[in-house]
């Protein structure tokens, strides 16, 4: 069995969701990198084009919700640092309005988690997370765009130990179907979401498996110019099965839920060149850290 600081830790690191890569960790916490999908959600890489996207997150928490969503006693804290790359390959072959890409996200990270009186730190490689299948679309207007990747997967190759409150990845495989939309209402506002979901799979080493998540991330935006775009975005998801450990539900089953909201800005260099600054403050967390998020996103082609 975990024993409690163990226990919080795990909770705490609810708070790291990783851009672009799973920075989940037992106790319930989600494998999807909550947040990070709230621009251009369903437009796909083009065919025939290489690119690149980086992804900087900051995050920071001073408080852990229980699962009525009231502050935790325990003085808990977590400093995260993270930065992602993400490659992505739009293959040649065409569908008519359809087309397919393929992708790869590595992510590194620094964690300080401060729990009571103790303190675990570390900087190290997280997860790779594999896109091998993504199916983009738009309608012949190109005002809707759709991308769908059925085949998400994390693997887990990242730096964990067991007994390391502060890890940069975990010790399980995590399946991540997702679906992303992006609907242009008139050629200055952008609206757009993705849903996706988190299953995993048990972690030999302490035999604890987290239950599956539901998530759907939001953004609406509208363009000032052709560069300078405004917009609110944000995110809510819900773990729908409870956790187990050696094959029984864990605790009360702690599932997790949680929301978030704040601004964004995206500034367009040149067509296909843009970056994006968004700040998300954490709402109705329950059984998780509750703080703050800053983004610094940005893409171009290879």
């Amino acid at each position: 069995m975990k024993t409690t600081t163990t226990g919080l830790a795990h909770q705490l690191l609810l708070g790291m969701l990783c851009c672009a890569s799973a920075q989940a960790a037992e106790n319930g916490n989600i494998s999807w990198p909550i947040g990070v999908n709230t621009v251009l959600n369903g437009v796909a890489t083009q065919p025939g084009e290489n690119r690149l996207y980086n992804y900087t997150l900051y995050y920071r928490a001073d408080r852990l919700k229980d699962g009525d969503g009231r502050t935790s006693a325990v003085p808990v804290g977590a400093d995260i640092f993270v930065n992602a790359l993400r490659i992505d390959h739009g293959w040649d072959k065409t569908w008519g309005n359809t087309h397919l890409v393929s992708g790869l996200v590595l992510p590194v990270a620094d964690i300080s988690l401060r729990i009571g009186g103790q303190k675990s730190t570390t900087s190290a490689v997280g997860n790779l997370s594999f896109k091998p299948l993504i199916i983009g679309t738009h309608n012949d207007s190109h005002t809707f765009f759709q991308q769908i990747a059925p085949l998400d997967f994390d693997i887990p190759n990242g730096s964990y130990q067991s007994d390391r409150l502060a890890n940069a990845a975990v010790h399980y495989y995590s399946w991540q179907p997702n679906y992303g939309w992006t609907w242009f209402a008139n050629p200055a506002l952008e609206i757009g979401g993705t849903l996706s979901a988190a299953l995993n799979s048990r972690n030999r080493d302490t035999d604890y498996r987290s239950g599956w998540t539901l998530h759907y991330e939001q953004l609406l935006a509208y363009s000032l110019n052709d560069k300078l775009q405004v917009g609110l975005q944000g995110f809510y998801f819900k773990q729908m099965a409870d956790d187990r450990l050696d094959g029984a539900t864990y605790l009360d089953g702690n599932r997790v839920r949680g929301a978030a909201w704040g601004p964004q800005v995206r500034y367009t260099f040149k067509p296909g060149v843009a970056a994006v600054v968004k700040y998300q403050r954490e709402v109705a967390s329950r059984n998780r850290t509750e703080g703050d998020r800053l983004w610094l996103q940005f893409t171009f082609p290879l």
